[in-house]
This record gives C-alpha cells, structure tokens and sequence, in this order.
C-alpha cells in the first residue's frame, strides 16, 4: 500500500461560492464530510472551490468527474442569482432542468410557517433540477438536493449550510455509496504525540513501517503532531501496531487519543469538589480551555486555597526572544510533601501557550487520577 496506489472508487468533493473562494468563510463542509466519508471506509481523493460562475462551476465538474466515480457538490442551491450550481449540473449531464411540484408545495409550506404569506418568486428556482434524478428532501431549508446517475458515476448535489448538508450526508449519501461499493475493508488509527520534532519522529517510524503493507501520515496541531496509520492488510497492521505503540510511549498522553485538555475538561465533570488553581503563567489561557458549561463549577482560578499554583513564562511575557526555551513550573500544594514539577518548553512565539496549556492540563489529570 503506498500514496501512489489507486483506489477503484474514489470520491471528490466539490465546494461553489465566492464566498468560500474568496476566504470570507472556512469550508468547514468539505473537512467534515470527508472525515465521514473516510471513518467509512472510503477514498477521498480531492477538494475543489468554484466560484458562483456556470461556467468555473461546470469545468470544476467535468475536471473532478474525469477521474474520480463519485462527486459530492455543496453550495449554490438558494433562491439568489448567484446560486447556480443546478444550472451548471444541467449542463454537465446534458439534462434540462425540470420544475418539481413536490418540491415547491413543501417550499411554500416551510415559509408560510416563518410567516411569508406567499413565497418571493425567487424561490421557485430552488424547485427546479436536472431531468431524471433524485431529489434528497431537506427538512432544515429550503434548498432541497439531488442525486444524479451519469456514466457510471454518482453526483450529489446538496445545500450549502452544514446543518442542511450534513444530515443528508449521513441519510442517504453514505448508505448509497456503501451499497454501490465504494467502502473497502481498511484499517486505520492514529495517535496524537505531544511536544516530539516532525522530522525526527516521522523518520523513525517510516522506516519502521516500510517492510509492512501499510502507509503512514502525518498532521501538525503544535503542541501536537498526529500520526496516523492505514493499511487494507489486517496482518501487516496488526502486527506493525504493537511496534508503533512502543515506539511512541513516550510522547503520549493516556493514550494518544486525545489533547491532554480533552482529557481533563472530561475527568472534571466528573469529581466531587471545586478545583482551586492559580495561574501565574498562561494569561487565562488555561481557564479559557478549561471552563464550560460542564466544568465551571468543578473549578475555581484564584490564589485561595488552590490546589495548583502555575508559575512561569516569564520570557515569554518579557518578549526575550534571545532565548531558546522558558521555564514553567507546577506546585501541587496539598501533597505532603509538596509535589513541584518544572519543565523548560521550548520557545516558540505564541505557541508557547498552547504547549504550557496542554502540559498543565495534562499533570492536573493525573494529579486528579491520584486522589481517587
């Protein structure tokens, strides 16, 4: 198995709107559904952005559907004159679009009930759709999908909004490919390692997993670097596993599943007593990644009986940048006696925060896992 293999059933996705194209809004719909698409066992093999034009929407199309068996479009269904995405599909499967009266009966239905007496007659293109395909209801919106069949391949033309998209996605896209064969038997993990250079870690476990049928990846979330490892050979994967796992041992925290603040937002919600910490390090960075709705009465930032006092950072709040690592130090004051840890983070700009953040986190949890 190596990044040059080609899978028999590969799927695009294909984002429309200037909006995205011009970096006004992140496209969040294309993360998640590929996440979705692959924790099923399927290829996602490219992301595209069209603007709202026909014609960049169609050439988006044709080039996506040259190489790939299925195509998942979102965006450009509304009632605007920029939304064009059905005219461009139009084109692309050489089918005129069709008025559907069911479509328009629960249009004028869902609007009447936010209190439009009538529908603006702009809506009524969102009723229209290319000849002899499917239409994928939308219980959340107005702009209902579609499901084409073209050549062997599969089109899916949704609503833009993930809260529209989404469920059709888990509805009816997902079980349709299924169904057609486009989930293949892989196996997969990956593990988050904590404060480990890329470059030193990467090639010691490639050369690890080179004799295996198996195909190594790689993201950076600093502090965090996320490995992951695919294979579609149980053997080679179960065996490489267990190889992996102590190579890693010592940049994990629990067990690489999740960031140490993860962790311990979740072990919050479930003790007994208000956890006093005081922060003289982070800047209220730590109380911002710790408090929510679940954990804000389990915790407590003062000076007063904490349990914790952070100390630190100290280059980093002076600007010294003629230095290569700041010190921080953790003060665990109701051990007898008292537990002190101190590491030296290395200095990287800003995101020495978000390194001293997931440390800290990560020894209050087990701090905590001592007090049961």
């Amino acid at each position: 198995m190596t990044r040059e293999t080609h899978p028999p059933h590969k799927i695009a996705l294909l984002a429309t709107g200037d909006e995205i194209a011009r970096g006004d809004i992140i496209n969040s719909n294309s993360q998640e559904i590929a996440l979705r698409l692959v924790n099923a066992g399927m290829e996602v093999r490219m992301h595209m952005v069209a603007p709202d034009t026909i014609a960049e929407i169609e050439q988006a199309m044709r080039f996506l559907l040259d190489s790939h068996q299925a195509l998942i479009i979102t965006g450009g269904l509304g009632p605007t004159s920029d939304d064009l995405t059905r005219h461009a599909l139009s084109q692309v499967l050489n089918r005129p679009l069709v008025f559907d009266d069911t479509t328009w009966e629960d249009i004028c239905a869902r609007l009447k009930r936010f209190g439009y007496p009538a529908p603006p007659e702009s809506n009524r293109q969102q009723a229209l759709f290319p000849a002899d395909t499917t239409i994928i209801s939308n219980p959340n919106g107005t702009a209902s999908g579609c499901m084409a069949q073209h050549a062997g391949q599969f089109i899916f033309m949704l609503p833009g909004p993930p809260n529209e998209c989404l469920p059709m996605i888990d509805s009816l896209v997902l079980p349709t490919l299924k169904q057609a064969g486009f989930q293949h038997v892989s196996y997969h993990q990956k593990w988050l390692l904590f404060g480990v250079s890329e470059g030193k870690i990467a090639e010691e476990l490639d050369l690890l997993a080179k004799p295996f049928d198996c195909m190594t990846g790689y993201r950076l979330s600093y502090p965090y670097l996320e490995f992951k490892l695919h294979s579609s050979n149980q053997h080679d994967f179960n065996t490489l596993v267990p190889l992996i796992e102590k190579t890693i041992q010592p940049y994990l925290m629990g067990n690489g599943q999740q960031t140490a603040s993860a962790m311990l937002r979740k072990k919050l919600a479930d003790i007994h007593f208000t956890l006093g910490i005081s922060d003289h390090a982070t800047g209220g960075a730590l109380e911002a990644a710790l408090k929510t709705p679940k954990t804000h009465a389990q915790l407590q930032f003062s000076d007063k009986t904490a349990h914790v006092k952070i100390h630190g950072l100290t280059d980093f709040w002076q600007e010294n940048h003629n230095v290569t690592e700041t010190h921080l130090e953790m003060i665990f004051t109701n051990n007898k006696p008292q537990n002190k840890i101190g590491i030296n983070i290395p200095f990287r700009g800003k995101r020495v925060i978000h390194y001293a953040v997931e440390f800290i986190c990560y020894q209050i949890y087990l701090f905590l896992l001592q007090m049961e």
